[in-house]
Formats: C-alpha cells, sequence, structure tokens
C-alpha cells in the first residue's frame, strides 16, 4: 500500500480544455493543495486550437471584438479562485500579431489569430504549471474510458496508449454527426448521377475549416447554400474571396463592389426564414459594458426557483414576455437618448421600472409620442405580404432590409434604438441561462424555445461583422449571388437534370438550379448521432447519459448543476466533470468565447468545476494498492517552456 499521486485527465484542450488547464495552473500556482500531482492532456491537434486552426485563410474571422475575448479569470467571476494575470485576445495581439490588419479594440481578428492566442495561452500556462506538478500531453485521440471499482478511470488513445486518471474533465468541443435521412438522400442521390453532373456535390459543414470541404467546387458550378448563418457566410466568403475575387469601394458613391477573379462559382443562399443574420453593430459598449436586466432579473428568477418546481416553467409564457420588456426598454432608452439628451434617458429609465406594461406605455405616449413603437414582431417576422407579391417584390425589398440592417449596424449598439434592443438579447443571457439550464422548462417549452426562439435570437444578436453584409449586397448587385428565393424555400432533387432545384413555397415563379448544394450548419450536439467513437464507447459503458427533459432527448449528455457528468444509473460522479457544447442541452449557449470582466459563463463554469476538484484534493483520501490498476506507458509530449508576460500598457 502506497499513498496515492493524483491524476487529472483533461480530454480536449480547445478554449474549454483551456479554461480548465488555467484554473488548475492558478491553483497549483497558489499552493493550493501540499499534494504533487500528475496532468494529463488528451488531443490530437495544436495544444489550445480546438476548431480555431492557426493554418486557415485570413478572410474567415471571428464575430467577436477583440477586446471582448479572454482566457483569463477576473475578479468579476463569481467562485473564480486565486487569479492568474493573463491578455485578453487584444492585448496579446498587440505585441505578438504581426498582420498589416489595422489592429484596435473593436477589430475582428481572422480565427487562425484566435487560434495562434490559443496555443500561446496553453504555452503560457504550461510553463508555469509544470513547476509545481508533472504534465504529459498525448497528441492523439481518447477512444474509450473505462472506470475501475475504485471510481477512477483508465483511459485508452487511439495510438495505444494507457492512462489511469482519479479525476476526469471531458472538453471534447465540436464534432461531427452521422449522416441523417436527407444527408444520406442526398448523398445517394450525388452517388447516382455524379457521373452524369461532373459538378454535382452534396457538402455538409463540420468542425473543419470551411475553405477546406469547399476545394473541389469548379467555377462553371452553381452554388446553392442551405442556410443563412454564420456559416453560410464563410462559405461565400470562402468561394468568392477566397477564390481571388476583391471588394473595393467607388470613391465618388462610396459604395461597395465586388471585382471577381473568374474562379468563383455562382451562388444562390436560402433558409426556412428567408432572411440573412443581422449584422453585428459598431461597439459602443467597451469590453465590459452591458445592458443590465430591468425585467428578467436575478431576483424574479430566484423568485421562480422559490415557488416553481423544475420543469414547470414556461418559456413563451412566463420568462418571453419579460425579455422583451428589457428589449423595450432598452429600444426606448435609446430613442429617448438621442432626442432628449442622457439625463431625460436616465430619468425615463426610473420612470418606467416600477410600471406595469400598459402604464409604461402610456407614459411613453405622453412624454414620447414621437417615438415609434417597439415591435417584436417586426423583429422576429418582418416580411411583409407586399414583399411576396412577386420575386421581383422580394428582390426589392431584402435589398432595402439589408441597407436598413447595414444603416442600424453602424449606428452602433447604443445609439441604434434596433441594435440596442437586440444587444439586450446578448447582453441578458446569462439571466437566461439560470432559467433554462437543467431543465427548469417543462418538455413541451423546452424543445419550442429551441425551435422557434433561439433561431430568432441568433439571427438578431449573433451576427457576422457589418463588413460580411456589406459585401452580401456587393455579390448581389454584381449578380453572383441570389438570396431572394424567400421564406420556406425547400432543395428537391431533380433526376432529368441531374441537379438540385432550390423553389420557394411562397414565391412559386422563383427557383434555382445547383449543381452544389451546401449544408451550411453547425452540427448539434447529440450523442446518438455523434461520430466520436469516445462519446459511442461512453454511451455503451453507461458513463454518460443523453440530456432529456421530462424523457424527451434534448441534446448534449448530462450533467448536475455542478457540471458533474451524469452516467446512466443517475448518480452523479464525484470526480468527473463536462464542460462545454459536450452538454449543450443541460447548458444553454455553451459555444461562445470567454468575454472579460462579465462574470462570463465559461469562466463561472471552469471555477466551480476546478474549485471542486481541489476539495477533493485536499480531502484526505484513502490509500490504494499499487498493484490493482495495470501499469501505464510513460507518455511523451513533455512542454518545458518558460514566458513571461505583461500587461499591455
Amino acid at each position: 500500500m502506497q499513498p496515492a499521486t493524483p491524476a487529472i485527465a483533461i480530454i480536449g484542450m480547445g478554449p474549454r480544455g483551456l479554461n480548465v488547464l488555467e484554473r488548475i495552473t492558478a491553483y497549483a500556482c497558489d499552493r493550493k493543495t501540499t499534494q504533487r500531482m500528475t496532468v494529463h492532456i488528451v488531443d490530437p491537434g495544436v495544444p489550445g486550437e480546438g476548431i480555431h486552426h492557426a493554418a486557415q485563410p485570413d478572410y474567415l474571422q471571428l464575430n467577436t471584438v477583440a477586446s471582448q475575448i479572454t482566457l483569463f479569470m477576473d475578479d468579476t467571476v463569481v467562485d473564480a479562485g486565486p487569479l492568474l494575470d493573463g491578455p485578453s485576445l487584444y492585448e496579446w495581439a498587440i505585441g505578438n500579431w504581426k498582420h498589416p490588419l489595422p489592429l484596435g479594440p473593436n477589430t475582428y481578428l481572422p480565427r487562425r489569430a484566435f487560434g495562434e492566442y490559443l496555443n500561446w495561452v496553453y504555452t503560457f500556462l504550461i510553463a508555469r504549471l509544470e513547476q509545481h506538478c508533472q504534465v504529459h500531453l498525448h497528441t492523439s485521440t481518447a477512444v474509450d474510458i473505462e472506470q475501475y471499482p475504485d471510481q477512477s478511470f483508465a483511459i485508452r488513445t487511439a495510438q495505444g496508449e494507457h492512462i489511469d486518471a482519479d479525476y476526469l474533465f471531458l472538453t471534447t468541443g465540436h464534432s461531427d454527426n452521422h449522416p441523417d435521412t436527407l444527408d444520406i438522400d442526398r448523398q445517394a442521390f450525388v452517388a447516382t448521377h455524379s457521373f452524369n453532373n461532373t459538378n454535382l456535390r452534396y457538402v455538409t459543414t463540420g468542425p473543419l475549416p470551411i475553405h477546406r470541404q469547399l476545394a473541389e467546387i469548379g467555377p462553371d458550378a452553381c452554388v446553392a447554400i442551405e442556410g443563412m448563418g454564420l456559416t453560410a457566410i464563410d462559405a461565400i466568403t470562402a468561394l468568392t474571396t477566397g477564390r481571388g475575387g476583391r471588394f473595393e469601394r467607388d470613391e465618388i458613391s462610396g459604395a461597395l463592389n465586388y471585382l471577381p477573379s473568374g474562379r468563383e462559382p455562382t451562388l444562390a443562399l436560402y433558409s426556412r426564414s428567408g432572411l440573412p443574420f443581422c449584422a453585428r453593430a459598431v461597439n459602443q459598449k467597451g469590453v465590459s459594458g452591458q445592458y443590465q436586466a430591468r425585467f428578467l432579473t436575478a431576483e424574479r428568477i430566484e423568485q421562480w426557483k422559490q415557488t416553481r418546481k423544475r420543469g414547470e416553467l414556461d418559456f413563451h409564457a412566463d420568462i418571453l414576455p419579460l425579455i422583451l420588456r428589457d428589449m423595450a426598454h432598452a429600444y426606448y432608452l435609446s430613442h429617448a437618448t438621442r432626442l432628449h439628451g442622457s439625463s431625460f434617458a436616465e430619468l425615463l429609465d426610473s420612470s418606467l421600472l416600477p410600471l406595469d406594461e400598459p402604464a409604461a406605455e402610456n407614459v411613453l405616449r405622453q412624454c414620447c409620442p414621437q417615438i415609434p413603437p417597439f415591435s417584436w414582431d417586426a423583429l422576429a417576422q418582418p416580411i411583409s405580404r407586399n414583399a411576396l407579391a412577386s420575386k421581383d417584390h422580394f428582390h426589392q425589398w431584402l435589398t432595402q432590409y439589408l441597407e436598413h440592417d447595414l444603416a442600424e449596424a453602424r449606428a452602433g449598439n447604443c445609439e441604434s434604438p434596433i441594435k440596442a434592443a437586440c444587444d439586450v438579447l446578448r447582453d441578458i443571457r446569462d439571466n437566461l441561462r439560470r432559467v433554462v439550464d437543467f431543465g427548469a422548462l417543462s418538455a413541451a417549452s423546452h424543445q419550442r424555445f429551441m425551435d422557434e426562439f433561439i433561431p430568432v435570437m441568433n439571427r438578431l444578436a449573433v451576427g457576422p461583422p457589418l463588413q460580411r453584409t456589406e459585401e452580401m449586397l456587393a455579390l448581389m448587385r454584381a449578380g453572383y449571388l441570389m438570396a431572394s428565393l424567400g421564406p420556406g424555400a425547400r432543395a428537391h432533387l431533380d433526376n432529368r437534370s441531374y441537379s438540385f432545384v432550390i423553389k420557394s413555397t411562397r414565391l412559386p415563379e422563383r427557383e434555382f438550379r445547383a449543381d452544389v448544394l451546401i449544408r451550411a450548419r453547425v452540427p448539434k450536439s447529440a450523442p446518438s448521432q455523434d461520430k466520436s467513437p469516445l462519446l459511442y464507447r461512453l454511451l455503451e459503458r453507461g458513463l454518460v447519459r443523453p440530456f432529456t427533459n421530462q424523457g424527451v432527448e434534448i441534446s448534449g449528455i448530462d450533467v448536475d448543476q455542478g457540471l458533474r457528468v451524469v452516467p446512466l444509473h443517475g448518480q452523479p460522479l464525484h470526480n468527473a466533470w463536462a464542460l462545454g457544447t459536450v452538454c449543450e442541452g443541460a447548458k444553454f449557449y455553451t459555444y461562445i468565447v470567454p468575454r472579460p470582466f462579465v462574470n462570463s459563463t465559461a469562466l463561472v463554469d471552469a471555477g466551480r468545476s476546478v474549485g471542486e476538484l481541489f476539495r477533493l484534493l485536499n480531502t484526505p483520501q484513502p490509500t490504494i494498492n499499487a498493484s490493482a490498476r495495470p501499469a501505464a506507458p510513460r507518455p511523451t509530449g513533455e512542454w518545458a517552456t518558460t514566458l513571461a508576460w505583461e500587461p499591455a500598457r
């Protein structure tokens, strides 16, 4: 018998794995345990990068400004533990990223710059952590995990390594799913007819950089892109700018024009809504400025928790009305500031808060009659009946809609009343999490929330930089992009022309024939559909189970409120945690990267789970018999780099 040397394994070293590693490093550097630990890191790629590969081209951009991204804690983070000083993406880029792009706090950096930052953070952390414990990097994929009778874990990698761990963090990030019925039908159509049409292809986007997936598309092809969100915009950019096309601004009119290279295909864009994502407004809130909820408040949420059972809340009846009041409040305050100045807006703010909705509307009619009423319907369903009168009407309407959205985005996320209202959806997301996470909604309401509200929220609040909307308009004017197929457009398989035919359900005279169909979407976290051999084995062994709400499978794996993994038998594992997209479902909106000085949920999750790890490490543990486990081979890939960092002045 001998004292145990605790071993910690982190499976997946993208941003969420880095959050965990950062907390372990901070605790170790602060001497929060006297034990000599071993940390195993398992990831097949460049450590830290995740899907933000440093080799991807610069035209693939982030949709969050550089100053609002960080991997380090700050004193706003609840239960963070000891702080470890480190730079935000913007602070790092000032001295480390060499590129002619003008750099400021509101710059949208290329994703490869973020990948370089993530790898830099990894190296920065390892240099410090190795002073306090052994660190082993396993550049491989974990393919199986088994639990020993003493509750510890045996991890097997694709390269045949065997790793023993007492504590486990699953931070595996985005993965690919098996084809669904729609994919299978389309793949079979291509396989049957590719001899008749050599351009015929079907592409499902996934975690890999999109430019690689589209490399074989010929310039003489017609390409339909299913989806009008961020992935679709990446596809458009890869097939235009990525093919050598250029955008230039007319010096006299100021209009942006597209100059083709001759290597770009003809493109069409369509979706169920028929609406592209709205442009992200110019940031006027600095690093940490946020709208503070007046109606969907922490106090109101706590009241619900005291009076409602889990699974009793109805999103559309209980929560959405308060979100809309907050959006309307931001909208009216922005208008009031424009019209009468900030002092009047502050008075209006305090005057409206204690009033119910009818009384507040009466006050607004009396004191601000010139402000147009806020309308959720105008944002969620802006397409008028007149716009659908004909294909020409809809094309004209869509062009004007995008131009108006672009003008609002240029006005900024405070000074544009519309963008101020839409930004509320982003700013109060943590409050929304508190009433959605861990099955707080009824099953039917949860499903409706995902099917109806989240797509609209994404379109209004998490769109691309405004530059992309301006480029879309330029491509439409140049005839390289059709985006006016209208709502409800669908792809049909045409066995006569050996092509995909996109037909509009609301505009019968509008259609587009495509040689290539791109299904532009981020794969949903779905354990039963995931291609990951590891997740398959974990499900088979019963070490994880899908998250369900009242028997309805939602998405992701099940975790409790401490992010401890819940296995098939239902009792949370005391020594295993899951963070990020792998548990999207039990947790809401795990995709986003941490933001400094706003108590970012990704940082909170890492802080609490690693804090629990160190509480366990500091609790006396029974001795173990070293012969009870098979010996593991010595891993390779250890880091020994020492780096220093000083904050940007």
